[in-house]
């Protein structure tokens, strides 16, 4: 066949797809439809690949993009799920997660592998020559493994040495038809208030935007008044035809009076950065009131490396009570663009809010040093560039029923944290019997309780590292993991795929496996179901109608566990 053959049959069976000079295969056999594209903003990331539907429903077949070789093949429960890494003789590497499952020789190898280790969980960095991949080779089926929460395919596609994710539709490997340009939901102006040495922001205002001819505008305030300094924030989406997803915004730029003073564009980030999301964006905000915001306004400790031309590091300070003219400018990555106007003026009528703090528990650290405090029963340490700007530090301990500590109140929940923080607790009235159950908890405001970890250091605290500032104290899980298996029949012979359902009350599963027979079988534990399933395999288990049995042993977090025995015929 053609290579001119070839590019027709992919157009064909994949109508919105076009071929970058590149010339990557698409990745299924299905119409281009992306759930999320590159950039978005998730929980403390940015999301660095696009998802691509595939009917809602796990199976459908995966092919490798460009011919090269596995160089790393990736199985848990979370996260990426099952995820195979192809690298390409360009220089790049191509990830496909989430997967249901993996196909042929690869499939082999990696059932091999687990059962040579007899675990389910698999990070194997291959040889290149183990396993060659063709271009347009079957490599596995799309799935919902890991923390996905639906059938799809996540795909990225790194630049090899340094792993460095890339916008496969800004870089031209895949192309959709969109003709849509981003939509401007909120717009936001914050001011930065003073406590002791340190600013924090505020928001003045927030206005729902509005189309007003062929741009955005503020619903109702043409001119927002407004003190020094400013920045913005814009609460705003991208969408494709035919597509209801939510996707996230590729670049920005805006203006004073015609002066660009800030930009970004999202073309490639290294996953060190990723976090700095949390800079990114309005953190406060999206804390108190779930609503992001994309700022202006670049902390001195974020390193963001995709930000484009900043005066002033994105802050605006006005020189006269003079009207001055606001313009954002939003582009998606197929270069559609979307515009939003306003004015802003300085005003008497609003001004910075100034507090000086007189105490020895309202401390400021600084971005760019350590931190330590310590008291008989608590200690914390920061290490340096933890934090995005200088912050107030604050703590506050109350007594708290069925807890074995003081329940402590570190820091303000609403900062962020680029590193995690080390804090250690005493425990109060700890029975011995109970030290290997103990570990740190975190309380929310609305008071759910997750679990930390922590492990006893030599001083008898119990010691973990969080991401947040927030409520800790000490608890306890004693409860074991519960294991049964839902069957209307213990006859299993017409049977597939046996599925256990194993769940921890608190602390989490850490470890399951299953035996059948004495021996160790092939499990696939799946957290947010809280299954384990096994795919009989009939040159494993012989002969059917034979009396079996299953042994599961789950362990939690906590070291509590529960060896589960059931008989069956298979």
């Amino acid at each position: 066949m053609t290579v001119r053959k070839i590019i027709f049959f992919v157009a064909c069976i994949c109508p919105f797809f076009s071929l970058h000079a590149q010339d990557y295969r698409f990745p299924l056999d299905k119409p281009l439809s992306m759930s999320a594209n590159f950039g978005e903003l998730r929980p403390d990331h940015f999301h660095a690949g696009i998802d691509l539907r595939v009917g809602g429903a796990a199976g459908a077949e995966v092919y490798a993009i460009e011919a090269g070789y596995v160089s790393r093949i990736y199985i848990s429960g979370t996260g990426y799920g099952k995820a195979l890494y192809i690298e390409h003789p360009d220089g790049q590497t191509s990830v496909y997660a989430h997967l249901d499952g993996f196909a042929g020789k690869i499939a082999e190898y990696a059932e091999e592998y687990q059962y040579k280790r007899q675990r389910f969980r698999m990070n194997d960095y291959t040889e290149p020559n183990l396993l060659p991949v063709e271009k347009g080779q079957l490599i596995g089926y799309a799935g919902n493994t890991g923390s996905s929460f639906g059938a799809h395919l996540h795909l990225e596609i790194r630049e090899s040495q340094r792993q460095a994710p890339l916008n496969p539709v800004a870089k031209g490997y895949i192309v959709p038809k969109d003709n849509m340009p981003p939509v401007f939901h909120n717009i936001a102006v914050f001011t930065l208030d003073t406590i002791n040495d340190i600013t924090r922001p505020r928001l003045l205002k927030s206005e729902k935007a509005v189309k007003k001819g062929k741009d955005f505008a503020p619903e109702k305030t043409a001119t927002f008044e407004v003190c020094n300094p400013i920045f913005i924030g814009v609460n705003a989406n991208d969408y494709q035809p035919g597509n209801t997803s939510r996707h996230g915004i590729y670049q920005m730029k805006a203006y004073l009076d015609n002066n660009l003073f800030y930009s970004f564009k999202l073309d490639e980030f290294e996953f060190k950065d990723t976090r700095y999301i949390n800079s990114f964006i309005a953190y406060d905000e999206l804390v108190d009131n779930k609503i992001t915001y994309i700022k202006t306004y670049i902390e001195e400790g974020n390193k963001i490396p995709f930000y484009g031309d900043v005066k002033n590091r994105g802050l605006i300070i006005l020189n006269d009570t003079l009207p001055h003219s606001v313009k954002i400018e939003l582009f998606d990555d197929s270069n559609n663009k979307s515009v939003a106007e306003f004015k802003i003026r300085k005003s008497a009528k609003t001004a910075t809010k100034h507090q000086t703090v007189n105490s020895s528990r309202f401390i400021t650290m600084h971005w760019n040093n350590s931190f330590e405090y310590f008291e008989p029963d608590m200690g914390m340490s920061v290490e340096p560039e933890s934090l995005y700007s200088n912050a107030l530090f604050k703590l506050t301990s109350t007594k708290t029923d069925g807890a074995y500590s003081d329940l402590w109140n570190i820091g303000y929940a609403n900062i962020p944290l680029h590193k995690p923080i080390k804090i250690r607790i005493k425990p109060v009235n700890l029975p011995s019997r109970l030290k290997e159950h103990a570990f740190i908890a975190r309380q929310n405001k609305d008071n759910n309780i997750s679990y930390c970890g922590g492990q006893f250091d030599a001083n008898g605290f119990l010691a973990t590292e969080v991401s947040s500032f927030g409520n800790y104290f000490i608890s306890t899980d004693t409860i074991p993991p519960k294991i049964s298996v839902s069957a209307k029949s213990a006859n299993f012979s017409s049977l597939t795929r046996l599925r256990v359902t194993v769940s921890d009350n608190m602390s989490g599963i850490d470890s399951c496996e299953g035996y059948i027979d004495g021996n160790w079988v092939l499990f696939e534990h799946d957290p947010k179901t809280k299954s384990m399933t096994y795919t009989f395999n009939q040159k494993q288990m012989g002969a059917k109608g034979k009396k079996r049995q299953l042994k599961v042993v789950a362990t939690d977090c906590c070291k509590n566990s529960t060896e589960f025995l059931y008989d069956f015929v298979y």
